[in-house]
């Protein structure tokens, strides 16, 4: 069965992470205002991402604009993402998740940035040592001095 030319089991996986995301939405709603403050925020952007990747999978004039403008590499010849690095990609956001619990965010995002410029985006090591210093600033900047949010400091570091 297909809606809007596309298999259903394509949509499924996004549906998944919508339902878990709602859910999530749901849950910081039950936060003070303060605590919620970023998660519902976050919650909200990702249900707009979901909606935007559930449009780029139909087979329609907008899906295909959407497609060919967010992800580029969806016009790629079948079989020139091999299932290792669909993995590896999996694989780096997961490490990012555990070290974010681990060491706080001041210090998971500057290193993860680092490490997928250099090693993924093989940039020079000036490159992603600047960029991840910049947009460190920056999101400490955002957070901590102009919304006053404390950022969650990592379980090594007090947030157990």
């Amino acid at each position: 069965m297909k809606i809007l030319g596309t298999p259903v089991l394509d949509y499924l996986p996004a549906l998944g992470l919508a339902l878990l995301t709602a859910a999530f939405l749901a849950t910081s709603y039950s936060y003070s205002a303060q605590a919620r403050a970023f998660p519902a925020p976050v919650a909200w952007v990702t249900l707009a991402l979901i909606a935007l990747d559930l449009i780029s999978r139909t087979q329609t004039a907008v899906g295909d604009a959407i497609r060919r403008h967010l992800n580029p590499g969806a016009h790629a010849p079948e079989g020139s993402h091999p299932l290792g690095k669909h993995f590896a990609a999996a694989l780096w956001l997961a490490v990012f998740a555990v070290v974010l619990v681990l060491i706080g965010v001041l210090y998971a995002v500057p290193l993860y940035m680092f490490a997928s410029l250099r090693f993924q985006g093989r940039r020079s090591w000036f490159t992603s040592l600047w960029v991840s210093a910049v947009a460190t600033g920056a999101l400490w900047l955002l957070f901590a001095v102009v919304l006053r949010l404390e950022l969650y400091p990592g379980y090594f570091f007090g947030g157990a």
